[in-house]
């Protein structure tokens, strides 16, 4: 069985796996710009358990019980003026081995959970947590349900990356597809990067004067296609 969340660590990124899902016509989604890991260094993968908090702690709480070890809880809330995830619920969720946190809002104690060392991705920090909020901002939240950020329906058992570029969000059955695409542009892109530190322009590598040659007659050519025919991926 392929260790997804293992070769994403060690080899992959957003962008590269981005780019395979597009190549391999796989539905994929983004969430929105900003949210992103508290220290630069983290990434996460793994399937998702999702959390509609509606600024409740319990629920919160009680989705971090739930989830097993290598899932990644996804948070969403329909306020962000409040932290949702502090350094006792990292610490629970660095105990269950969990692959991560993602919170569409904020969280609190940063510096404890970049110690913590469990991967988190949000929209910042605020020193509020939930139970200080009036009973009216509060609701019994949900788990388990289809959540949207953004522009992106997110299901529990989806897939979920995260790095320093960013989230997505992959169906799992389209996981073997999508990285072995990800391995051949991995492996082109290598080459690139060797040829160009070697001394030959992108421009060459690219055929880039009869693309702009070809555009010019035809503004509608396709760059895709163009690369893909010299099977090259940038």
């Amino acid at each position: 069985m392929t260790d997804f969340p293992a070769i994403f660590q060690n080899q992959y990124s957003c962008a590269l796996l981005a780019d395979a899902a597009f190549r391999a016509g796989v539905p994929f989604g983004a969430a929105p710009h900003g949210l992103t890991p508290i220290d630069w260094a983290m990434k996460l993968a793994g399937p998702m358990i999702t959390v509609q908090a509606n600024n409740d702690l319990v629920t919160i709480l009680a989705g971090i019980h739930q989830a097993r070890a290598g899932d990644v809880v996804v948070i969403t809330n329909h306020s962000h003026e409040v932290a949702l995830i502090g350094d006792l619920i990292a610490t629970e969720a660095n105990r269950k081995n969990l692959a991560g946190i993602i919170v569409d809002g904020f969280v609190r104690d940063t510096t404890e959970l970049i110690e913590i060392g469990v991967p988190i991705f949000c929209k910042g920090a605020y020193p509020i947590g939930p139970l200080k909020l009036p009973q009216e901002l509060k609701a019994i939240g949900n788990i388990g349900l289809d959540l949207t950020l953004g522009n992106t329906t997110i299901k529990s058992e989806d897939w979920v990356f995260g790095d320093a570029d960013g989230v997505i969000f992959l169906r799992s059955l389209d996981l073997p597809e999508v990285f072995e695409w990800a391995e051949k542009s991995y492996r082109r892109e290598e080459f690139l990067a060797a040829q160009i530190r070697s001394g030959v322009s992108l421009g060459e590598l690219l055929d880039l004067e009869n693309f702009l040659a070809k555009r010019a007659s035809n503004p509608k050519a396709d760059f895709n296609e163009h690369i893909s025919k010299l099977g090259q991926a940038i």
